[in-house]
């Protein structure tokens, strides 16, 4: 007998435990998906700046003058930040994924081969979700 793709709904069609986290994990990946987009600006904007900075050297100017000329301090925070945003939002869509896949009956053992990691790992994503909570 095939799995439901639905969410369980509960009594008088209440969402339970399953629905409420598989919301949060929608959203985490959703957040997710922004924070891509918004680091894919970032690198792309990061690329043409190196490029010049590149080109610069190339032709000889000195590393401060080719190094302010690009604003290369700015585009090296940006960047920074964007990519600590992916991470953090990866990680809560892990989170997320984690507790859903639990309150839908997913053991922990299931979880980590899902993802690619061990069950050990899986349970201190579990851990860590249940002590945010």
């Amino acid at each position: 007998m095939a799995k439901s793709n639905s969410a369980p709904v509960g009594a008088k069609g209440a969402p339970t435990d399953a629905t409420a986290s598989r919301e949060d994990a929608i959203r985490a990946t959703e957040r997710l998906l922004e924070a891509a987009k918004d680091l894919h600006s970032s690198l792309r904007t990061g690329e043409a700046v190196y490029r010049k900075g590149l080109d610069s050297l190339r032709e000889g100017v000195g590393v401060a003058l080719a190094m302010d000329a690009v604003r290369a301090g700015a585009a090296r925070t940006q960047l920074s930040e964007c990519l600590e945003e992916f991470e953090r939002c990866r990680h809560e869509v892990r989170l997320s994924l984690i507790v859903a896949g639990l309150d839908e009956g997913m053991s922990l053992g299931e979880l980590g081969k899902a993802w690619g990691f061990s069950r050990q790992m899986a349970s201190r994503y579990a851990e860590e979700a249940r002590n945010r909570a």
